[in-house]
C-alpha cells in the first residue's frame, strides 16, 4: 500500500460534507472499512481537490479521537486504516496536526541542534516523499523518525542499509495498547493531591497522609508506566510538596514534607537512570540522600547513596561507586538493606577492578544478609529481592570471567520476573552476554532480540539498551559478526533516543 496514490469516493466525500453529524461520521467509518467500498482505491489517480478533501477528513478524525482523549499514536493509526489511501509518513503528520510547512521547520529545528547547517528540504519534497513519488535520503528519513518520534517502518520509510529483514516491519509488543493508554490512573494521583492541599491546606494530615499513599502508589508501580511518563507525575506531585513547605509549616509537618520530598526525589534520581540521565540522576539522589540524613531517614539516606553507587558505576567510575557504596552502608541498619548495599553497589565494582578476593566475600556477604533477611525480600523500586540479587550476582560473575555461573543466576532471576518487564529485560540481557562469553552467539542475539520483541522502546530502560549494546561489542570482540550479529546492532542503532522527562521542579535542599 506504501507509495500508492488514489481518490475518495465521491459518496464518502459527500457524507463528509453533508454534516458534521456523528451519524455521518460513523456510516462514512463504516463505508471505509468495507473492502467493497475501498477496492480499487489505491490504483485511481488523485487530484489536489481530493488531496484536500482526505486531509479534512483527517483532520476531523484527529478532532474526533482528540475529543476522546485518543493519544496522536492511536489517532495516526486510525487514520491509516480509515483512509488506506493516505500513506503512514502523512498519517503520522496529519495526526500531529502540522502542515508541511511545519514540519520542515522542525527538521530544521533538530538539524540547528546538532550543529548543522538548516537543510534546503521544500513542501514539495516532502509532499512527493508523503504521495510516494520519491523516497527521502537517509538523513532527511532519520530527522523525520526522530521529530515524529517513531521508528522509521513505523512511518512506511524504507530500511535504510538495504533490504528489509524479517523483523523491520513487524509490529512492536503492546504498541497500540501503550499508546490507547493514557496512564490515567497515574496523572490522578497528583490531582488528587492538590485536591485535597487545596481543600484542607498545604500541610495538613489527611494531605500528608495522602501524599504518603502517592508515594507508595509510584514506587510499588514503577514499571507500570514508560520511566518518562511517571517522571513527569513524580515531578508534578514533588513541586506540590515544594510549595508545600514555602509557607513554613510546623517542625513535625516539614519534617514530615520533607521525607516525602526526599523519596520522591530518590525516585527521580532513579527514573532519570533510567532515561540515561546520569548528571540528573546525580542531582535528584543528592537530594534524597541530603534530605535522608536531615531528617534522620536512615532507610532514606542509604538508598539514595547506594542507587548514587549504581549510577557511578554504570559511568565506569568505579574507585567513586565503592566510595559511595561505602557511605550507604554507615545507613543500612537492617539485614535486607545490608545485602542490598553489597549486591547492589560493591559487588560489580570490584569484580570488574579484578578484586576477585573481595568481590567472592561480597557476593557471600550479600546471600548471607539476604537468608538473615528471610530470602524473601520487599516489592517495589525501594525494596530488594532474591531476583535482583540474583541478577547482580550473575553480572558480577560475568566481570569475574565465570559465564557459567553468570548463566545460572541470570535463569533464576529470569524465573522469578514477568515476561517484559524491566527486571526481566535486564537478567535476560545478562544471560545474552553470559552466552556469548561461551560463543553461543545464535543463543545470545535470540534472547536479545526477544527483549527488543517484547518491550517496546519507551519502555526500555537505558541500563538494558546499555547491556544490548555491550553485548554486540562482546561479540565483535570475538571476531563473531555474522547476520544475526550484524542485525541486533542494526535494530539497536534504530531504537529511539530514551524520553527524557518532560517537566521539572525546583530541589527541595534548602532548610
Amino acid at each position: 500500500m506504501q507509495g500508492q496514490i488514489g481518490s475518495m469516493p465521491p459518496k464518502e466525500v459527500n457524507n463528509v460534507e453533508r454534516g458534521n453529524s456523528a451519524t455521518a461520521d460513523l456510516r462514512l467509518m463504516v463505508r471505509l472499512l468495507n473492502p467493497r467500498a475501498v477496492k480499487g482505491v489505491a490504483t485511481m489517480a488523485v487530484s489536489h481537490r481530493r488531496r484536500a478533501e482526505l486531509a479534512r477528513l483527517a483532520a476531523r478524525i484527529r478532532a474526533e479521537a482528540q475529543r476522546t482523549g485518543m493519544p496522536v499514536p492511536l489517532i495516526a493509526e486510525q487514520i491509516s486504516r480509515l483512509l488506506p489511501t493516505v500513506s503512514a509518513l502523512e498519517a503520522w503528520r496529519l495526526a500531529y496536526g502540522w502542515s508541511r510547512p511545519e514540519v520542515l521547520e522542525g527538521i530544521g529545528r533538530l538539524y540547528t541542534g546538532d550543529g548543522l547547517a538548516r537543510p534546503g528540504a521544500t513542501t514539495a519534497m516532502l509532499c512527493r516523499w508523503e504521495h510516494g513519488a520519491a523516497r527521502p535520503s537517509p538523513e532527511y528519513a532519520q530527522a523525520l523518525s526522530r521529530l515524529y518520534g517513531v521508528p522509521l517502518w513505523r512511518l512506511g520509510l524504507p530500511y535504510p542499509h538495504g533490504p528489509s529483514p524479517p523483523w523491520y516491519r513487524r509490529p512492536i509488543a503492546d504498541s497500540g495498547q501503550e499508546a490507547a493508554v493514557e496512564h490515567s490512573s497515574l496523572k490522578a494521583v497528583a490531582d488528587s493531591v492538590a485536591l485535597q492541599m487545596e481543600a484542607e491546606g498545604a500541610s495538613g494530615p489527611a494531605t500528608r497522609d495522602l501524599l504518603a499513599q502517592a508515594l507508595d502508589f509510584y514506587a510499588l508501580g514503577y514499571g507500570d508506566h514508560p520511566p518518562a511518563v511517571l517522571a513527569a507525575e513524580v515531578h508534578r506531585c514533588r513541586s506540590l510538596v515544594v510549595g508545600a513547605l514555602r509557607p513554613q509549616p510546623g517542625e513535625q509537618q516539614r519534617r514530615e514534607l520533607r521525607r516525602v520530598a526526599g523519596w520522591l526525589s530518590a525516585l527521580l534520581g532513579n527514573l532519570a537512570f533510567h532515561t540515561g540521565d546520569a548528571s540528573g540522576a546525580h542531582i535528584h539522589l543528592g537530594t534524597g540522600a541530603r534530605l535522608g540524613i536531615d531528617v534522620g531517614e536512615h532507610r532514606l539516606a542509604a538508598w539514595s547513596l547506594g542507587a548514587a553507587s549504581m549510577v557511578a558505576f554504570f559511568e565506569g567510575r568505579d574507585q567513586h561507586a565503592l566510595e559511595l557504596a561505602e557511605q550507604a552502608g554507615d545507613y543500612a541498619d537492617t539485614e535486607l538493606r545490608r545485602a542490598q548495599i553489597a549486591a547492589w553497589c560493591r559487588l560489580r565494582p570490584l569484580a570488574r577492578l579484578g578484586e576477585v578476593s573481595e568481590a567472592r566475600r561480597t557476593a557471600d556477604a550479600a546471600r548471607r544478609h539476604m537468608d538473615a533477611a528471610g530470602g524473601r525480600g520487599k516489592p517495589g523500586r525501594f525494596g530488594f529481592d532474591a531476583a535482583e540479587l540474583h541478577l547482580h550476582l550473575a553480572e558480577a560473575h560475568l566481570d569475574l570471567a565465570e559465564p557459567g555461573r553468570a548463566a545460572e543466576y541470570a535463569q533464576a532471576s529470569i524465573a522469578s520476573k514477568a515476561v517484559g518487564s524491566g527486571g526481566w529485560a535486564a537478567a535476560t540481557g545478562v544471560l545474552a552476554r553470559a552466552h556469548a562469553a561461551r560463543r553461543r552467539a545464535d543463543d545470545a542475539c535470540a534472547l536479545a532480540g526477544a527483549v527488543l520483541d517484547e518491550v517496546p522502546p519507551q519502555r526500555l530502560r537505558s541500563t538494558t539498551r546499555r547491556r544490548l549494546e555491550t553485548l554486540v561489542s562482546d561479540l565483535r570482540a570475538q571476531r563473531i559478526t555474522g547476520p544475526q550479529v550484524r542485525e541486533l546492532a542494526e535494530r539497536i542503532a534504530l531504537l529511539p533516543a530514551s524520553a527524557a522527562p518532560s517537566r521539572s521542579s525546583p530541589e527541595p535542599n534548602g532548610h
